[in-house]
């Protein structure tokens, strides 16, 4: 048994480490979560007839006034996401307009909404790679999570894209 102290010491610091990586990549995801929701719109490319902006905390429509565009009538839905449950609800204008706004794009405890992005993957010389452009997650304090968002408008327009409005102040 003596003569195997070296070798089961040898083996057993790579194990170690390996589990101190893990444990220091994992355990802050348990403890570090959002504590703010936050407000987004879908659609509002240029055929709509006003965009949500926010201004002084709070929810305003400005009419889009391009010349030559086409006004379908159609207005961007209102989301407001939940992050504690990882869940988005779809709002009125007047429901939203309730809600005191903080349009920064980090939220006041730290976190910021990314988009996907694209990895080469272990062999990018094979041109293989993962592509996540239309997920969305929420970043900060050396955790990210995959934000589960309503992504698709019920009126199915070619620019249905994510705008971040803003955190739902408390």
């Amino acid at each position: 048994m003596k003569k195997n102290i070296p070798l089961i010491f040898a083996i057993s610091i790579p194990i170690l480490m390996v589990i101190g990586i893990a444990l220091s990549i994992y355990l802050p995801a348990l403890f570090i979560k959002p504590e703010y929701d936050f407000l987004y719109s879908i659609g509002g490319d240029y055929s709509y007839r006003n965009e949500y902006v926010v201004e002084n905390g709070q929810l305003i429509k400005k009419p889009i006034t391009l010349p030559n565009t086409i006004k379908t009538g159609q207005e961007p839905e209102l989301y407001v996401h939940d992050v504690s449950e990882n869940a988005s609800t779809k709002v009125s204008f007047e429901e939203a307009q309730n809600l005191n706004l903080d349009s920064n794009p980090q939220s006041p405890d730290g976190f910021e909404i990314t988009y996907g992005s694209t990895g080469d993957g272990i062999f990018p010389i094979f041109f293989w790679s993962e592509r996540d452009y239309g997920s969305r997650y929420i970043k900060g304090h050396g955790v990210s999570k995959k934000l589960n968002l309503q992504l698709t408008s019920s009126f199915q327009s070619y620019y249905n894209d994510l705008r971040f409005l803003g955190w739902v102040k408390k």
